[in-house]
């Protein structure tokens, strides 16, 4: 396609300039030319058939389905591995609960210290 240039080639499509006039060189370029328009025209407007796209949405959904199904296995078992480590942060409230119970948890303790030596001294 070196012997057609954009400005000519523009004039041969639009009709301005007539083909019988051109060489034989140039008239093969423009046929050249008009195959790679016409190949690049059909692969634009093709359309895959009905079964090819239920082939190529099936495999996507496929990989879609294991790539959910490995993120889901990842997730629970750094859950588990953490629950079982206890690699998680105590929660502010449940230290609080905690904290709270120790005193109370220290004089029932003490209240059944002095009921044992109450009960053993009488």
């Amino acid at each position: 396609m070196k012997g057609l240039k954009d400005d000519r080639l523009n004039r041969i499509l639009d009709g301005e300039e007539p083909l019988e006039n051109l060489p034989r060189e140039l008239l093969e370029d423009y046929r050249i030319y008009k195959e790679a328009m016409s190949i690049y025209r059909m692969r634009c407007e093709y359309i895959p058939s009905g079964r090819l796209m239920e082939k190529i949405l099936k495999t996507r959904r496929r990989k879609k389905l294991i790539l959910s199904f490995v993120l889901t296995g990842a997730i629970a078992s750094l859950l588990l591995i953490s629950l079982v480590l206890d690699i998680l942060p105590i929660s502010p409230s449940r230290t609080e609960v905690v904290q709270n119970q120790k005193p109370v948890v220290n004089e029932v303790i003490n209240y059944i210290k002095t009921v044992e030596m109450v009960n053993d001294g009488w």
